[in-house]
């Protein structure tokens, strides 16, 4: 068992245990190498009992050690030592997102949306590389102090799978998608559940799915639909219902395929919350807002049979049997609600569903059937390209007949001679190199009797500003003249100039509200600068981003840290100068009595000579009045206190892992002067420590029957507490 003060590889001292999970206990360590602050995250002794969950460990360990990220904990080392195996981990000062709900109840649309983002960042960094994280929940979402969102113990849920440990113990039944539930493989889109339940306990302050036990919870997640998030928190805009929605679909093919595309979605919802339309799965998006019949195109192909999703066999049956039924099939990105018009989750907008406790027999007679059905119009069809292609031998040069009139929808090059009076073919406006302008466009369709509306102005990165970036019809679809034809119109790359912004040396909070007026996403960190003022900007990254992107702010901490030079036995004037030359700002404390240091000559300063110290803060330093002289039978004047001093109350809740260097001094006005005495000499000290200023005998200066006594923090050169003491004469023996 690993207690405070025990090293590590003789580097890693362990100042306190932080934390226990079912595999590991954690603990903070000061690494003495580095001069940081680091997590030990130390497997259980009984897992190191198990045959090859060991070196299981140490493979998913370094596994995630590759991981390098800004929204994922960093794992710096996988290490043995002797009958230990632990990892060196990120240490992150914060709270995990779990306390922060319980803590607001439930989080606004900005606040969701901006933490749900950095977590998919991190997702997709991990994806990226093959790694599922197979466990996100809010307790493994860390929110730190500077407000950046990490993701943490990527890897450790297969660790814990692996060692054949219980649902419970794998990690949290109320997050796990279906297939998980289920015992089957995992990829990338069992996280992007995970995520949109999160989503949903952010944007509600409750989960979804709740039980008597867990295995009620993993069947509700199996089987029953969704509560919409609306209903619950009214406040929230459709678009973000739809994104928690789409991530929390039952079957992983119903979902948001990649991370990436819930981070398009979701800084869509955050620049306009009332965009309802999606992209995501390539719809689109004017065949949203057209009833199915006149889509056309992807539409034309979910009536048909299987839909686009691509089903044969037992699919098919099952698409059959949704078409059969009294409700419009969402489609990916979409969620259309039920014919009713019911909101989801409510009564009956539960999706069909074939259960596994159907009849078997039943659904294979309906598979022949069905593929028999298929097979009589592949012969069809095959038998009617035949006849066509036999027609053209034997009629080559005929004329076209005005008897069969193309009708609207039909797609395909068509001369002038087959149009049928008020009908007009749709051109193409995605013409190569580039396609047409928005005016270009305009025209063109003018000229063929056809009108052009803009349907939406996008981001894009192939299509320059202006130019048209998809047309509703294909080129050749016949229309009726005065038909709309809605356009997608490029607006650009979308990336902001940051320059324009005079970011640098502007205060942190000015930065932060200047992004954000913009739309970006912000997050901080820190680093010492010898330019900067402390609080403000240093630099930022990327140069150029989108709307919606985060913007990582680089915030000087001021000066760094130097050694503090010895000023003992100086003159003021030469003291003032040392500690000016080594960038601290002097200041003389006053004058006290000293039996070592002559009159007139500096001593006693509070910060220690040769250790670092933050440059550009004050450093004190008394004046030698020489040694107190002493005679036999001469007046006194004593006092005495008995008081004590709780540190917490100046350093809050999280005291216990802050700590203050403090002195208790006597301060007198000696002729009009400050006068100071250490009673006890500086120290550090935890900062939940109880103070005993306690002093039975206390020497004051001759004729002077009053003073402080002082609790003094060092490390910001405050007064932490002052108590009154009153000075008695009496005649020493």
């Amino acid at each position: 068992m690993l207690r405070p003060g025990m090293y590590l590889q003789e580097r890693y001292e362990i100042i306190e245990k932080i934390g226990s999970g079912g595999m590991a206990d954690v603990f903070k360590a000061q690494c003495h190498t580095l001069n940081r602050l680091v997590a030990v995250k130390v497997l259980k002794e009984e897992f190191c009992r198990k045959a090859g969950f060991v070196e299981h460990f140490k493979m998913e360990a370094q596994a995630a050690a590759c991981l390098a990220h800004p929204n994922i904990v960093n794992v710096y080392d996988v290490i043995d030592e002797g009958d230990l195996h632990y990892i060196i981990m990120e240490l992150i000062e914060g709270i995990t997102l779990k306390s922060y709900i319980a803590n607001k109840g439930c989080l606004e649309v900005k606040e969701t949306i901006g933490i749900a983002i950095q977590v998919a960042q991190g997702m997709s960094a991990a994806h990226q590389q093959g790694i599922v994280h197979r466990d996100i929940k809010p307790q493994n979402i860390i929110i730190s102090k500077d407000g950046k969102v990490k993701v943490a113990d990527f890897g450790i849920a297969r660790i814990l799978a692996f060692a054949g440990q219980d649902t419970s113990a794998v990690g949290s039944v109320h997050y796990i998608s279906p297939e998980q539930a289920r015992g089957e493989a995992v990829d990338a889109r069992s996280d992007i559940y995970s995520l949109g339940i999160t989503m949903f306990e952010m944007v509600t302050g409750r989960l979804p799915f709740d039980g008597e036990n867990l295995f009620t919870v993993a069947m509700a997640h199996q089987k029953d639909p969704i509560a919409s998030p609306k209903e619950e928190n009214p406040d929230i805009p459709e678009c973000l219902e739809e994104i928690i929605l789409t991530c929390t679909e039952k079957r992983p093919e119903d979902r948001y395929h990649t991370a990436e595309e819930v981070i398009t979605d979701l800084r869509r919802a955050l620049i306009n919350p009332q965009d309802v339309i999606f992209e995501s799965f390539g719809r689109k998006a004017w065949q949203k807002e057209r009833p199915d019949h006149e889509a056309g195109g992807e539409g034309q192909s979910r009536e048909d049979g299987a839909g686009s999703t691509g089903e044969s066999g037992l699919g098919q049956v099952f698409a059959q049997e949704r078409m059969e039924q009294p409700v419009e099939e969402p489609v990916r990105g979409t969620k259309k609600r039920v014919a009713e018009g019911k909101g989801r989750g409510g009564q009956g907008s539960q999706r069909p569903r074939i259960g596994r406790s159907d009849d078997i027999t039943h659904q294979l007679e309906r598979i022949f059937a069905v593929s028999g059905v298929v097979a009589a119009v592949m012969i069809a069809a095959v038998l009617l390209i035949v006849a066509i292609r036999l027609g053209d031998l034997f009629h080559l040069g005929s004329p076209v007949k005005d008897t069969d009139e193309p009708t609207k929808g039909t797609v395909g090059q068509v001369t002038t001679a087959a149009l049928a009076e008020g009908q007009a073919a749709m051109p193409n406006l995605l013409t190569k190199p580039l396609p047409m302008t928005e005016e270009e466009a305009r025209e063109t369709l003018e000229g063929s009797g056809l009108k052009m509306a803009v349907s939406s102005v996008e981001n894009s990165n192939e299509i320059p500003e202006g130019y048209v970036m998809a047309q509703e019809y294909p080129e050749g679809t016949i229309l009726e003249k005065g038909t709309v034809v809605n356009v997608k119109v490029s607006k650009g790359s979308g990336n902001i100039n940051l320059d324009g912004l005079d970011l640098a040396g502007v205060e942190q909070q000015e930065a932060i509200r200047r992004l954000q007026e913009r739309g970006l996403v912000v997050s901080v960190t820190e680093d010492y600068s010898d330019t900067v003022p402390a609080g403000s900007v240093i630099g930022y990254e990327p140069a150029e981003p989108r709307e919606g992107e985060t913007v990582t702010l680089l915030v000087s901490k001021g000066l760094a840290p130097g050694p503090v030079p010895d000023v003992t036995g100086l003159l003021p004037e030469a003291a003032d100068a040392a500690l000016l030359a080594a960038g601290f700002l002097p200041e003389m404390a006053g004058e006290e009595y000293s039996d070592e240091v002559e009159e007139g000559l500096a001593f006693g300063q509070t910060a220690p000579a040769g250790l670092p110290y933050q440059r550009g803060l004050p450093i004190q330093y008394y004046v030698s009045l020489g040694p107190e002289e002493t005679m036999i039978g001469t007046t006194r004047y004593v006092a005495s206190i008995d008081k004590q001093y709780n540190l917490s109350l100046d350093f809050g809740p999280g005291s216990s892992q802050t700590s203050v260097r403090v002195v208790i001094r006597l301060r007198q006005e000696v002729n009009g002067r400050a006068v100071f005495k250490d009673l006890v000499e500086p120290r550090e000290v935890v900062g939940d420590t109880v103070i005993p200023v306690s002093f039975s005998r206390i020497e004051g200066a001759d004729g002077v029957d009053e003073g402080f006594v002082e609790v003094v923090d060092l490390d910001a050169n405050k007064i932490l507490v002052s108590y009154p003491v009153s000075f008695f004469k009496t005649e020493s023996p």
